[in-house]
């Protein structure tokens, strides 16, 4: 029995040790936060583009509510640039970003239902989002758990440039297409939080995740040849965002 704690404390001496140096380390490494920097960073992002498809006219009763969600997604890109102030363990400061990003998504569903439920045959709906660009202004506010660790909250404005699309295939009932494409320059809110590390000199590295929301966009699209009937399309548009960054303090 006194061999094996021998053994056991012969063991996690090494590790004790470097776990002792290592906080020493970080404790000698006396970062300050204030200031200003600047950085670049990329990322992964995944949003909510639910389309609700419906009929503006409520007498007319073939197109029952219907929802789709061509969900976007793809690796987002940009920079950041910021100023901290530090008071103690804690680190106030204001960061703006802009990114381009190849969210998209698309997605079909066929046959189209009445609002009895029955299928309507060789009909469909289609939709699509992409976020192509969007940027933030944030305030942020920190604690720096150790000298060179700051843990941080943020949230405040964001816009950003989206593609919206929808189609409604009614040519077996209508004999119409009722299509609707265009892009549109959006303004919501952004909330979030990270954790960044200076690792060498005035050069730190950061992690940190985003919940956009730039809100909804509605249009009524008349069909093509034009009938007596209109589809009404409704998107959504979120996101949440995962990046690393690295960011230099000047």
């Amino acid at each position: 029995m006194r061999i094996r704690r021998l053994h056991c404390l012969l063991l996690l001496a090494p590790i004790v040790i470097w776990a002792q140096t290592a906080l020493a380390a970080d404790i000698a490494h006396s970062f300050n936060w204030t200031g200003s920097y600047a950085g670049l960073h990329v990322g992964y992002g995944w949003g909510n583009g639910d389309t609700n498809f419906s009929a503006p006219d409520p007498g007319f009763g073939d197109l029952a509510p219907t929802t789709l969600s061509p969900n976007p997604d793809g690796v987002v890109g940009g920079l950041q640039a910021g100023y901290n102030y530090q008071v103690g363990c804690f680190v106030f400061g204001i960061e703006a970003d802009f990114s381009g990003s190849a969210m998209s998504g698309n997605t079909t569903s066929s046959p189209i239902l009445d609002q009895t439920g029955t299928p309507l045959p060789n009909t469909r709906l289609t939709a699509g989002e992409s976020i192509n660009w969007y940027g933030t202004l944030r305030p942020r506010a920190g604690y720096a758990v150790t000298p060179s660790t700051l843990v941080y909250a943020t949230g405040g404005l964001a816009y950003g440039n989206v593609s919206y699309s929808a189609y409604t295939d009614y040519r077996p009932i209508l004999g119409s297409l009722y299509p609707s494409s265009f892009s549109s320059t959006k303004v919501g809110w952004a909330v979030g939080g990270g954790i960044e590390y200076a690792f060498a000199g005035c050069w730190t590295v950061v992690v940190q995740h985003l919940h956009i929301d730039l809100g909804d966009q509605s249009i009524v699209a008349a069909g093509i040849p034009q009938t007596g009937f209109q589809v009404g399309y409704k998107w959504q548009t979120t996101a949440d965002i995962v990046s690393v960054g690295v960011n230099y303090k000047f």
